[in-house]
């Protein structure tokens, strides 16, 4: 059984974890470390799950800066780093599932769904609308 949902919060806790520590410009190896060390403390990933993790987590790392060029042109008076960890890593997994998944408005829905759970208050609206600009 495939469980996208649970898939996707795996990829928000560690490219969270990624952005926190500052791992970005990091040695590939310690994201996979990382990563590896994430995955075995979630219950059961199958290999598929694992796949579509890895698939995420590789998509962001090779993508990051241009996406996050992408949303930097949609913040109206912000600036990337003054978003929360929160809510720019949700923008980065929109925008690198929405790379292979055609189901754009599947892919928004679930990711506004999660700041809901993770985000601010407001957090959604925002993930919204620029999730809606950047991939919709």
């Amino acid at each position: 059984m495939f469980r996208i949902k649970y898939c996707r919060e795996i990829v928000l806790k560690i490219l969270y974890q990624v952005d926190v520590l500052d791992m970005w410009d990091g040695e590939r190896s310690e994201r996979s470390q990382l990563t590896d060390d994430y995955l075995k403390s979630f219950r059961r990933v199958n290999a598929e799950e694992e796949s579509f993790v890895n698939r995420m987590l590789e998509t962001v790392f090779e993508l990051q800066p241009e996406m996050d060029r992408q949303i930097s042109s949609h913040l109206k008076g912000w600036k990337l780093n003054r978003l929360s960890p929160v809510d720019r890593n949700l923008l980065r997994l929109g925008m690198a599932e929405s790379r292979f998944n055609n189901q754009k408005a599947v892919v928004i829905d679930d990711v506004v769904r999660m700041a809901k759970k993770y985000g601010d208050e407001e957090s959604f609206r925002f993930i919204n609308a620029i999730l809606d600009k950047v991939i919709g």
